[in-house]
């Protein structure tokens, strides 16, 4: 976690400092399903990632501070297909919450699916040329992602979203703070709201401590989003699905929902 009041700068040379390791963390992508169609929001990291020569060589982010330990068989691709999904043939779309080396990794799986990003992100990406978090230079060629249309109404307390089914049950809000044009989908359904919230926060326990993450661009903008997010979770109840967090898992099985919402019986 950053350290309050540090500035983004700051804070990333804090992580270049810092000699401990977080400790194992799961990368997930979610699989969400719906009559309209089923879609995939983020698509992980890759095997190759562990490779010297794959990450930027000579970023000490990349070379020092991440280790990427995903199997083959762990990446989205075989893991959809051992579910009967055809990443070519069975999606709607892929949604990116951002373009995070450990959130884009898989997109090779998808060359002929729909993706969608928000354009402020890629834009950030692009900017950054691989500086920390983003690896553009490994995108695939074909990569050129269809950008949100935040044309929708308000989400609890976003004022704004971006609709992706007929119904608007599945939609995408902004939650930047951890990059630049960071999202989050809202998947609701008859009792309870799936929220997949990337990097929004790595644990649901930091974001109810008000704890955000060192790599954000802005701790301020995080911290905003983090609020929003307990906001709605006032509201509804919520099942909160970051991309890092280990207890996803039970809280999904369970349908364990965020402080401050119930879920019926």
């Amino acid at each position: 976690m950053g350290t309050a009041g540090r500035s983004p700068v700051e804070r990333k040379l804090d992580i270049l400092r810092d000699h401990e390791w977080a400790g194992p963390l799961p990368i997930y992508a979610y699989l969400v399903e719906h009559p309209e169609g089923a879609f995939v929001v983020d698509t992980g990291d890759r095997a190759r990632n562990s490779d010297r020569d794959y990450p930027p060589k000579l970023n000490p982010f990349f070379q020092r501070k991440v280790k990427i330990e995903v199997a083959p068989e762990e990446e989205v691709g075989p893991r959809l297909s051992a579910l009967g999904v055809d990443p070519a043939r069975d999606l709607r779309a892929v949604v990116m919450t951002h373009l995070h080396h450990d959130h884009t990794g898989g997109l090779y799986h998808f060359p002929h699916t729909r993706v969608i990003a928000s354009d402020a992100c890629l834009r950030a990406a692009r900017r950054q040329r691989g500086l920390i978090g983003a690896m553009p230079g490994r995108w695939p060629r074909w990569f050129d992602p269809e950008p949100f249309r935040f044309d929708a109404g308000p989400v609890g307390p976003f004022p704004r979203s971006a609709a992706l089914t007929e119904d608007g049950s599945i939609r995408v809000v902004e939650t930047p703070g951890h990059m630049i044009g960071h999202v989050s989908l809202v998947a609701r359904a008859a009792d309870v709201t799936y929220l997949v919230a990337g990097d929004v926060s790595y644990r649901e326990r930091n974001l109810l401590a008000d704890a955000v993450d060192g790599v954000t661009y802005d701790g301020a903008t995080s911290l905003r989003s983090q609020h929003a997010v307990k906001a709605l979770a006032a509201e509804e109840p919520c099942v909160l699905l970051p991309a890092h967090d280990p207890d996803v898992p039970r809280r999904l099985e369970g349908r364990i929902c965020m402080p401050g919402a119930k879920v019926s019986a």
